[in-house]
């Protein structure tokens, strides 16, 4: 864990916790220190996407093993 005084190794730190690449904090290290707000953003809120549709993705395969296991336990029920 950085050192909380040592703010570009906290942030670099929570980039990777984000899922980040190494290639990607750096280039997103040099937007900070280039002050290039907008692509920062762009980045970021792609990232943000990319991320949610993991979400959407995980959350549609649970519901269906939730809905085999259900549908499973009925017919041993029934037998």
């Amino acid at each position: 864990m950085p050192n909380a005084s040592d703010n570009n190794a906290v942030l670099r730190e929570n980039l990777c916790d984000a899922g980040f690449s190494k290639a990607k904090i750096e280039d997103i290290m040099a937007m900070l220190s280039d002050n290039n707000k907008q692509a920062l953003d762009a980045l970021l809120t792609q990232h943000r996407r990319n991320l949610l549709g993991k979400v959407r993705l995980y959350t549609q395969q649970l519901d269906c093993l939730d809905y085999f296991t259900y549908t499973l336990k009925k017919q041993t029920e029934v037998k």
